[in-house]
């Protein structure tokens, strides 16, 4: 049979069987067309089948100059974006999804409170309040640039958000520690041993490198403040450091997988929190903690406040003793429930030790913070054993 001789211009994803039936393939469709191209009954069925199958291309438009989308390019190709730490640039590049989601066609310069409050809406709590800091942030780099009227801000009048956490960063406390420190095997013993000897912040921790250990010391870049700290190297942490050197050659990360590979970001919460579970009644703590049980240690072994902040940092100082005042308060007003004698309960004697010492001085009594009560008025726990409580717990 003489082979059928497709005309010039035949209809896209089309094609003959048998020389005469004419069918319409697109990606897996395949149908059957009537008749051949050109009778009426072929075209109706060959455009119905192409609106039902085939997507139509969108063209990529440019965004237009002064829209949400053309000032977040401008920003996120600024020097000033470039600067920042990795990981912030990596989420300000996840929240600018979500502002091209719902706002990016739109003009800056004629958005309104209104319009930034519906969109916060429509996000989860968890992002509400860091959108509302992106788009803030994005104002003022196109303020600074000219993109929009000077001091134009309206994420500005958006009240920020505030959460209740239910998971705070609880300070470990000495039985804590000690039972982490007894548990812990490998890299989640080395990431607690630095923490508590450094007391710097989980990133920091997780990413430290050899060539920070120089000599007895140790020079942390903090990611989040861009502040050179160089730190003291704890008996403690000299000994695990050159435990890990004993087992072969080191270079770049401290802290690796078993693969040999880095643990990455929230390698140091993981493992925590695996090393939590499987000590029992062991009460859920953050890497964070480590930060304010360093302050605490520090606090308890006579340092001042400027020497606990040369490590750790302000903030960290005063949340720490927001947290330990609390529990010291809390020791003393039990003991003075126990002395009231009020619940008939048979007393501890170590809560009635502790009962003693909070009860009103008489004329003559050692004031808090002499020999005396210094243990308790210094830190939470009503005994403290005679070396100072770093040593006791490090060493």
């Amino acid at each position: 049979m003489p082979r059928l001789e497709l005309p010039a211009g035949r209809p896209a994803y089309t094609y003959v069987v048998k020389g005469k039936y004419w069918r319409f393939r697109y990606k897996g469709d395949n149908f059957a067309l009537p008749g051949k191209p050109g009778e009426p009954k072929f075209e109706d069925k060959y455009d119905e089948f192409v609106a039902l199958v085939v997507k139509p291309v969108t063209l990529a438009s440019r965004p237009g100059r002064g829209t949400f989308d053309w000032v977040m390019a401008k920003f996120f190709a600024d020097a000033e974006f470039r600067a920042l730490a990795t990981r912030t640039q990596s989420n300000y590049h996840a929240f600018g999804k979500h502002v091209s989601k719902y706002l990016g066609d739109c003009m800056m310069g004629i958005t309104t409170v209104e319009m930034l409050g519906e969109v916060r809406n429509a996000m989860t709590l968890g992002y509400a309040d860091v959108l509302r800091r992106f788009v803030s942030r994005l104002y003022v780099f196109a303020s600074d640039r000219g993109y929009v009227l000077a001091g134009l801000n309206p994420a500005r009048c958006l009240r920020s958000i505030k959460r209740k956490s239910k998971k705070g960063h609880e300070p470990w406390s000495i039985e804590e520690i000690n039972l982490m420190l007894k548990h812990a095997e490998g890299a989640i013993r080395t990431l607690i041993i630095i923490a508590l000897c450094t007391g710097q912040r989980p990133g920091d921790v997780e990413r430290m490198e050899w060539s920070q250990i120089l000599d007895d010391m140790v020079r942390v870049r903090q990611q989040k403040t861009g502040e050179l700290m160089t730190i003291p190297a704890h008996p403690l942490l000299r000994a695990e450091l050159a435990r890990l050197r004993s087992e072969g050659p080191v270079e770049g990360v401290i802290v690796r997988k078993e693969s040999g590979g880095p643990i990455g970001d929230n390698g140091f919460g993981y493992r925590l929190k695996k090393l939590v579970r499987s000590i029992p009644n062991m009460p859920w703590r953050t890497p964070h903690g480590s930060r304010y049980a360093t302050a605490g240690l520090l606090r308890d072994a006579g340092c001042d406040v400027d020497q606990i902040c040369s490590i750790i940092g302000h903030r960290t100082y005063e949340m720490a003793v927001k947290y330990f005042s609390r529990r010291k308060l809390a020791i003393e007003a039990m003991g003075r429930l126990v002395m009231h004698g009020a619940l008939h309960v048979p007393s501890s004697p170590k809560i009635l030790a502790v009962a003693a010492r909070a009860t009103p001085r008489e004329a003559g009594a050692p004031s808090c913070g002499s020999p005396a009560t210094a243990p308790v008025c210094r830190y939470v726990e009503p005994v403290v054993p005679a070396v100072s409580t770093c040593e006791a717990v490090l060493i």
